[in-house]
């Protein structure tokens, strides 16, 4: 069941909800509803250094802060589609266990046929 919430948001704060909406082509209302479901899911210790970063307007540390959640969130999918591959038992010896350099090669000759029609 989903309810509806109101906000109060200063102007400058609803500008960059649409620009965001507009660029990921997505509703003013679903953008909110991201933002809040993640919001909430977050530590309250996250939250609140989130909330601080922006009461202070550190857009330096806010933008450091967003390079670092990618790339550990591409730490983790990485992680996650590596041990995805192994539980699939195709790569490795006759005892069917894979490992890391079994699915390098095998990234590498699929890669290599696309590389050579470059």
């Amino acid at each position: 069941m989903s309810s509806t919430v109101s906000a109060n948001v200063d102007g400058s704060t609803v500008a960059k909800l649409k620009m965001v909406a507009s660029m990921e082509n997505r509703s003013v209302s679903n953008a909110v509803s991201s933002a809040i479901t993640v919001f909430v899911g977050l530590p309250k210790g996250v939250r609140d250094f989130l909330l601080e970063l922006n009461a202070d307007n550190d857009q330096d540390t806010i933008n450091r802060l967003g390079r670092e959640m990618m790339a550990a969130a591409a730490r983790v999918r990485l992680e996650k589609a590596a041990g995805d591959l192994a539980s699939e038992h195709r790569f490795g010896g006759p005892d069917g266990t894979s490992g890391e350099i079994d699915m390098l090669e095998e990234a590498t000759a699929l890669a290599r046929p696309a590389a050579q029609r470059r």
